[in-house]
């Protein structure tokens, strides 16, 4: 496969393709054993590096969230300092990657909203129903939990009701550990979610949470594992991105895991079953994988944070189901 970035003169790229994977390519991907029902696993496709890249005076760092709009054909993103940038992406045939940044904005708080927006998670209204020039970002925010509406233009239009009190602070452990994440699912409406279980609630699950209910499910078997982004498949399941550590000292490494929920198969009250889709062991905090958007046709794009620190570069990787068939 071939994987390509177009951008900006100032843009510099290390690049690595994975079709097939082999050790010594980044990053190195081990697909969990899965049950034989459901879909296949996720492999990685291909994986590129930004470093230094800027567009409209905005430097391409510190992304946590991703989100893809079918119709428009657009790739959005957004950083931890409420810049969103929007990107061209096109997928071709033959596994293709093109990646253009097109436009930069800062995101500005909706009126009567405290100042800044510390922007976490993204997700596209009307983004696959064949309708162009319909869709809004929902963007969710952390300090102050708030699920934003913006025009595709980084323009407020407002905030949404947060179901179950989750537009109280005080029910998060801590003002970081707030509205993580958000998607939009075909039955249930908003999802939410915080990236660690709030108070009072057991240690070792993650909990999402929409108008009519929530669902809770085991967190990847690790220290610190935290739910970073959602989005929901082609098949309406729940696909989450969790990010742990495993060791100490000089020996820690990052862990990134691709789980799955069925919520359709989950009871209310149950917790539900995760099947575990792919695992990135880190050797380092390079690639701090924070955002995740599903681009249809089984494929899924996540995207690094660089902390702010400009020599990590913004990592962008592509993952691909794999058919159950050639396991």
């Amino acid at each position: 496969m071939n994987a390509k970035l177009t951008a900006l003169p100032t843009l510099a790229l290390a690049l690595a393709l994975a079709s097939p994977l082999s050790p010594a390519q980044e990053p190195a991907a081990r697909a969990t054993p899965t049950p034989a029902q459901g879909p296949g696993p996720l492999v990685v496709a291909a994986t590129l590096r930004v470093l230094g890249a800027t567009i409209d005076g905005e430097r391409i760092a510190e992304l946590s969230g991703l989100a893809w709009d079918a119709d428009e054909q657009r790739l959005y993103a957004i950083s931890d300092r409420g810049v969103l940038f929007r990107f061209s992406v096109a997928l071709g045939a033959n596994g293709e990657l093109d990646i253009e940044p097109l436009a930069a904005s800062r995101l500005l708080p909706p009126p009567g909203g405290s100042a800044g927006v510390d922007a976490e998670g993204l997700a596209v209204t009307g983004a696959s129903d064949g309708i162009r020039g319909n869709s809004e970002l929902l963007v969710s925010t952390e300090g102050e939990p708030r699920v934003i509406r913006y025009t595709l233009a980084g323009k407020p239009l407002g905030t949404l009701p947060l179901p179950d009190g989750l537009d109280d602070p005080e029910r998060f452990r801590r003002s970081n550990a707030m509205l993580e994440a958000v998607a939009l699912h075909p039955e249930h409406g908003l999802l939410v979610a915080a990236e660690a279980p709030l108070e009072g609630e057991a240690a070792g699950h993650h909990r999402v949470v929409a108008a009519e209910r929530a669902w809770s499910f085991p967190s990847y078997p690790a220290h610190n594992a935290r739910l970073k982004g959602m989005d929901v498949m082609d098949d309406g399941r729940l696909l989450v991105l969790e990010r742990a550590e495993s060791g100490k000292g000089k020996a820690r490494t990052m862990v990134v895991a691709l789980r799955e929920v069925d919520l359709a198969a989950c009871a209310v009250g149950q917790v539900c079953a995760v099947r575990e889709l792919a695992v990135l062991d880190r050797p380092d905090e390079a690639d701090n994988f924070e955002g995740l958007t599903a681009l249809g046709d089984g494929r899924v794009m996540i995207v690094s944070d660089d902390r702010g620190k400009s020599g990590r570069g913004t990592t962008f990787t592509v993952l691909q189901r794999r058919s159950p068939l050639t396991e």
